[in-house]
Parts: structure tokens; C-alpha cells; sequence
């Protein structure tokens, strides 16, 4: 039953990934790829949350809890492939400062939105 969770989560976290990348490419275009690390940071921030939830829960409960909201919504909605593909093409175009800014302000926020969203949800 969770291989279901993890399907059907999966495909609601990519289109909600394709709206908000479809949202936020009607604004001017950016050096900076804004959306990836929008989807990123939030994705993280629910898997704080998410994480204190399950673990809140009975553990028959927690499993199909994890494959639907964190690898199914969390891991379709963020992507390190993108993030792989857009500093390799910033690094291609000779953008080094912006792809070091990238790497590290999405690494670092990351971890600290999923520190934050374990806060929010105690």
C-alpha cells in the first residue's frame, strides 16, 4: 500500500512543483533560480514538520504517513536534479558566484528550514 502513497504523493508534489515554477517564471526572469530554491526551502520546512508528526504517531500509522507526505508530496515538490542541472549550467556560463551562492544559501537554508519546521510543529 505505501509503493500507492508514494505514487500518488509523488505526482501531487511535482504539480504542485509546476505551479509554483509557472507562478513565480511570470515575474521578470532572474539570474538567480528562485523557484528551485523556493520548492527546496519549503519542501524542507514540511519535512521538519512532518518528521514531528510521525513522530507523534503510532508506528502503524507513521509508515504510510512517511511514504505519502515525505518521499511522495516532500520529494516530488523539491529536486536536487534541477538543482544539479541549473548551477552546472550557471557554472557552464561562467557564473561561478552565483552557483557558489546557490549551493550554499540552498544547502544551508534547507537544513535550517527542516530545524524550523521541527520547532513549529513541537
Amino acid at each position: 500500500m505505501n509503493v500507492l502513497y508514494v505514487f500518488l504523493g509523488g505526482g501531487i508534489g511535482a504539480l504542485m512543483r509546476f505551479g509554483l515554477t509557472h507562478l513565480i517564471h511570470k515575474f521578470p526572469k532572474a539570474v538567480f533560480p528562485i523557484a528551485t530554491l523556493a520548492s527546496n526551502l519549503i519542501a524542507s520546512l514540511l519535512v521538519g514538520i512532518f518528521l514531528v508528526l510521525m513522530m507523534k504517531m503510532k508506528p502503524e500509522n507513521a509508515s504510510s504517513f512517511q511514504a505519502f507526505w515525505i518521499i511522495g508530496i516532500c520529494g516530488g515538490f523539491s529536486t536536487f536534479s534541477t538543482f544539479a542541472k541549473e548551477n552546472l549550467e550557471l557554472m557552464e556560463r561562467g557564473q561561478w558566484i552565483i552557483a557558489i551562492l546557490n549551493i550554499l544559501i540552498s544547502i544551508s537554508f534547507c537544513i535550517l528550514m527542516v530545524y524550523l519546521g521541527r520547532k513549529l510543529a513541537i
